[in-house]
């Protein structure tokens, strides 16, 4: 990538599950890089996310559905069977206990820093 991509073109690393080790050069060498968590975050085996979460600046983390998959773990599937948009507040909620911030500036940073993204 870095021969090839320009260092400030907007990238989106995209369901984000690893260790901040691995991600934390990519953050270094592309300053417009965006890291994508999903509901794995809610699971209690996603430790090594919830430390990934807890390094990189929330400025640069976005939220995913990844609907229909990865269902949050809260929601039981006798209830619903995929997931849906709608259940990323249970993904949010968990990243805001994780890096101790408030619900509402974790879901505020988190919608500028989708409509930056997204921005041409």
């Amino acid at each position: 990538m870095k021969k090839w991509v320009p260092p400030d073109y907007k990238i989106h690393r995209h369901c984000f599950t690893g260790s901040y080790r691995v991600v934390k050069p990519l953050l270094e060498l592309f300053p417009t890089m965006s890291v994508g968590f999903t509901a794995v975050l809610t699971c209690s085996s996603a430790q090594e996310s919830w430390q990934a979460v807890r390094e990189i600046p929330l400025e640069r983390i976005v939220m995913e559905s990844d609907a229909p998959h990865f269902l949050p773990r809260q929601v039981p599937r006798s209830i619903r069977q995929c997931a849906h948009p709608g259940l990323a507040l249970h993904t949010v909620h968990k990243m805001a206990r994780v890096k101790v911030l408030s619900l509402s500036h974790t879901l505020a940073t988190l919608r500028e820093n989708a409509c930056r993204l997204c921005s041409l």
